[in-house]
Formats: C-alpha cells, structure tokens, sequence
C-alpha cells in the first residue's frame, strides 16, 4: 500500500476524515481529485467518468485503504444527477 494512503488510513478518525474538507466530499477520498468538466447525462458518460475516478484511485494505491468503498463514486454520480 502506497505510504501516504496508508497512513491517512492509520490516522482515520471518522466519516469526515476522507472529505476533501468540511463542505466538500469529492470521490469519498480527499486523493481522489478527478475533475468534473461537464455532469453525465447518459449511462455513457456516467460510466467514462467512473472509469476515470476509478482508475485514478487504482494508480494512487486508494482502493487498497480499507475505509474507501468505490461504490462512492456511483453515489456521487447519482447525487449529481440530482442536482441538475
């Protein structure tokens, strides 16, 4: 597991701790910083954006952190379509 990720995952200390900060909850990891230039309308680009959070999180050791869930991503996304 990549150094930093594993002890941000040893200093956890809540529901709150991977926020990118009190207001911001990004990708459900504060390493995680995968930009959204446009929000997915279709299942298409839903999924591209996916695959990019996704891969992201992989390259950066995050999927290893036993406090990250990718099926966040899935529920960012969701709430994003919410909000349109």
């Amino acid at each position: 597991m990549n150094t930093i990720i594993y002890t941000c995952s040893c200093l956890h200390s809540g529901n709150h701790h991977c926020q990118l900060s009190p207001s911001v909850v990004g990708w459900g990891c504060r390493f995680l910083t995968t930009p959204i230039e446009k929000i997915p309308v279709t299942e298409k680009e839903k999924a591209k954006l996916f695959s990019a959070v996704y891969r992201e999180a992989k390259h950066k050791g995050v999927l290893q952190c036993p406090h990250y869930r990718s099926m966040f991503i899935d529920e960012v996304l969701d709430n994003l379509n919410l909000c349109k």
